[in-house]
């Protein structure tokens, strides 16, 4: 698999935005928004092209922190949720 040239895009966005983005790439420990931007649309980008998979993360985390009794009716409702979540989009 070959990689993809890096391309450079331009975007306008105000001066208040910039600084809540330079506040966050600070924060996650960035170098520039640039960093802080590619963070978020490869984390955007990963939920819209398997939008199930946060829903399983949210699924084990919920889990987790029930007792065996509890997980299996628990697990049951999510399951049912995500099948309706699929009734709708056929």
């Amino acid at each position: 698999m070959s990689a993809i040239p890096d391309k450079i895009v331009s975007v306008r966005m105000p001066e208040s935005l910039v600084k809540e983005l330079k506040a966050l790439a600070e924060k996650n420990h960035y170098l520039d928004i640039s960093e802080e931007i590619r963070s978020i649309l490869r984390d955007k980008w990963m939920k819209h092209s398997d939008p199930y998979s946060d829903e399983l993360k949210k699924i084990r985390k919920n889990l987790a922190k029930v007792t065996v009794p509890e997980k299996i009716d628990a697990l049951k409702t999510d399951l049912k949720k995500l099948m309706e979540g699929l009734d709708d989009i056929r």
